[in-house]
């Protein structure tokens, strides 16, 4: 077998300049694991490099599988003990022969994970009089180890993050322990303390490849270029197109790096794309254009022509979203498994009226790499606080939420409040009333229905969206929240419980009650229809995903949901370098469709319990009109504008445009913070260490300024 066979020019042109630094710039669709497969091939068998001499690493073990097996494939022989893995797992390999070699440690360590990193933080913080939030600590440990700027807040805290880290680090030291961030560092140390074991490993690993270049980190990066300094011989494959995951750490600098570093290296690049038709690669070209200081590349259809991306800039989501369920149906017809059509979106919350559309239409589907949105946790515990507080005789409700938060009711307790239930014939909630004790627990119980007695009678006097910022506030379910959640997830899960709310303003326009109760009835009972009832044993399912979730994929079908301004890209996006991020998930989710690219936007959409109304997104803005094809039975302006936001607001709220750097001011949802930089009408706010530094406009309804 010609290990050449079936490569195209570019591609021969990657597998046999074997010497010296090589940058290869791969396309989305062109091929990179083909090379850099056939590549380590060809230097085993047309070479007669000895595979040990070989280092080659990756992000995924999934990743480092699949290069295993193709080679194995191209040249029959067993590859499970080459060094072909991931980053951290090479590091975890070294650390175990070289162990000796690191002051401090001995041999016989554990890696361990973020449950017992918790456990080591909590320990601390019991230990000490140190003010920390665990959780909190742990991610600001290991944005520290991996070299990620640190925010506003951050910054404030640094005196108490030094201590802390000083002692997690001595912990880990002296019971022989490493965390997930340390495989990397430590390796990094033991090399340069002990230059003879660097020295060993450079003459080793004679050949070194670097597969998804474009998302290494600081560490990551100054690993490969310590082994790389003596052969020369690195390889790398990425496509700075496609560098999507800086909140991870990822540096699309280090591309930049690479160039400075190794100024005798070859680029070449891999524009023939084996995916997606002319059409959808035109776009895709035309979206990525507008991102200046890039390689430039020009990606070419090795398929035949196709039908034009379809944009469709509806005036309601609902519109929106029968336009995609319609053309679903239309294209499973046409003999396109469900599993072959992908509906992408920025944010887990956009998933949630998708969802309900499809349960209606009987389209089954599932969450890429996620929860339907009725199955997570924050909406499920929302649902279950509506069901008790409405009907007192749900005892598995009262089961769920009843130390959601924690309220140091213990089983014991809950036993005995059982055994009253059972001798009366009463629900749980009720026995509360029955239940004789003195005990904490019996007087959390009291506590715990007087709490729900009292939001029950508001419920006649207050829109249902607001009920759930009641709940939040009255429990203290968004306290417990901010306490336990890493920001980011608590960002995260607060948007769904936000989204929520939309389905609460949706009914009372919906349902024909006569009260808000038998209103909150009815919807309820229609909740318990939606949630679970989506085949998840399925394996012919139409995907719903975020645009990185589904990174590397590819689909016959795809559509592009609520390409929106001030949701794709993100309202919080105001640098340049953010922005240019934004546009590159853009080009992402253009170049996973093989076949067909449907792009849409809705000119109102109910958002976090209200109405807002937007313009279509800078990204379809920027898209010659030529290459796309409109959808457009309104007449619709397709013409950019800015986003008109409307937010109810309260009364006493004035809404500010006055905002100047220093001043204080309030957001309903983020609290009270300080403008810390402004540029015109876009200023950053400091806000509490949960929500740190935002991006707002100071014109924003939601903003008043104290």
């Amino acid at each position: 077998m010609n290990l050449l066979d079936g490569l195209n020019e570019r591609q021969k042109e990657a597998v046999i300049n074997t010497e010296g630094p090589i940058m290869v710039m791969a396309g989305a669709g062109s091929g990179k694991t083909k090379v850099l497969t056939t590549r380590i091939s060809y230097l085993i068998k047309e070479l007669g490099v000895n595979p040990y001499n070989i280092l080659a690493v990756t992000f995924t073990n999934k990743a480092a599988n699949e290069m295993k097996e193709r080679i194995a494939k191209n040249l029959d022989m067993d590859t499970k003990w080459m060094w072909i893995s991931t980053f951290h797992s090479f590091c975890a390999r070294v650390l175990r022969d070289e162990i000796d070699n690191l002051e401090g440690y001995r041999r016989g360590f554990q890696i361990i994970d973020d449950d017992d990193q918790l456990k080591i933080l909590k320990e601390i913080k019991d230990d000490t009089e140190l003010d920390f939030r665990p959780k909190e600590m742990s991610k600001l440990i290991s944005k520290y180890k991996n070299d990620i700027k640190f925010n506003f807040f951050e910054e404030r805290n640094k005196d108490t993050f030094n201590e802390v880290n000083k002692k997690y680090s001595d912990y880990l030291v002296k019971n022989n322990l490493f965390d997930f961030d340390d495989l990397i560092l430590k390796t990094i140390e033991l090399f340069k303390k002990n230059p003879n074991v660097l020295e060993r490993y450079q003459e080793k690993f004679q050949y070194i490849l670097v597969d998804e270049f474009q998302d290494t980190n600081t560490p990551q990066y100054n690993l490969v270029f310590m082994l790389s300094t003596r052969h020369h011989n690195i390889f790398i494959v990425g496509d700075d197109f496609q560098s999507i995951y800086s909140f991870r750490g990822a540096k699309i600098e280090n591309i930049r790096r690479f160039k400075n570093d190794f100024l005798e290296h070859k680029l070449i690049l891999l524009e023939k794309n084996y995916r997606s038709t002319t059409e959808i690669l035109n776009l895709a070209n035309d979206c990525i254009t507008h991102n200046p200081n890039q390689i430039k590349k020009v990606l070419e259809s090795n398929n035949k022509s196709g039908k034009k991306p379809l944009y469709y800039p509806a005036k309601r989501t609902a519109e929106e979203i029968a336009f995609i369920v319609d053309n679903i149906k239309k294209i499973n017809i046409s003999g396109v498994p469900y599993k072959e059509i992908a509906v992408l979106y920025r944010a887990n919350y956009l998933s949630r009226e998708l969802e309900d559309a499809f349960i209606k239409a009987k389209i089954p589907y599932k969450i890429y790499g996620g929860l339907s949105f009725f199955s997570r946790k924050e909406i499920k515990d929302m649902i279950a606080y509506l069901q008790i507080i409405i009907n007192h005789n749900q005892d598995f409700s009262f089961k769920r939420i009843i130390n959601e938060p924690k309220r140091k009711i213990g089983g014991a307790t809950l036993e005995k409040l059982a055994a009253v239930a059972e001798r009366m014939n009463l629900s749980l909630y009720d026995a509360i009333d029955f239940y004789e004790s003195k005990s904490q627990g019996a007087i959390n119980l009291v506590e715990f229905k007087k709490t729900i007695d009292t939001i029950y009678n508001q419920i006649e006097n207050v829109r249902l969206p607001d009920l759930i910022d009641i709940i939040l506030k009255e429990t203290g379910y968004k306290e417990e929240m901010k306490k336990e959640e890493d920001p980011d997830i608590f960002n995260d899960r607060m948007d769904n419980i936000q989204e929520f709310k939309s389905v609460l303003l949706e009914a009372e326009d919906y349902y024909e009650e006569e009260t808000k109760k038998k209103l909150l009835e009815a919807l309820l009972a229609d909740l318990t229809l939606r949630t679970d009832k989506n085949d998840t044993d399925n394996n012919d399912s139409v995907r719903l995903s975020t645009y990185h979730q589904v990174k590397g994929l590819e689909f016959d079908t795809v559509f592009m949901y609520a390409m929106n301004e001030g949701i794709f890209p993100s309202d919080m996006i105001v640098s340049d370098a953010e922005m240019e991020e934004e546009r590159r998930i853009c080009y992402v989710g253009i170049t996973r469709s093989k076949n067909h690219l449907f792009l849409s936007s809705s000119e109102s959409r109910v958002k976090f319990g209200s109405m807002d109304y937007f313009s279509e997104s800078r990204f379809i803005k920027e898209m010659k009109r030529p290459l796309l094809d409109i959808f457009n039975p309104y007449n619709i302006k397709t013409e950019f504008t800015k986003p008109q936001v409307k937010l109810e607001t309260k009364k006493e709220e004035k809404v500010t445009s006055d905002i100047t750097l220093g001043d204080k001011i309030n957001h309903k949802l983020f609290g009270d913070g300080v403008v810390v930089s402004q540029e015109g009408d876009v200023i950053k706010v400091a806000f509490s260490a949960k929500f740190g530094i935002k991006t707002l406009k100071a014109s924003h309804p939601a903003i008043r300024k104290l």
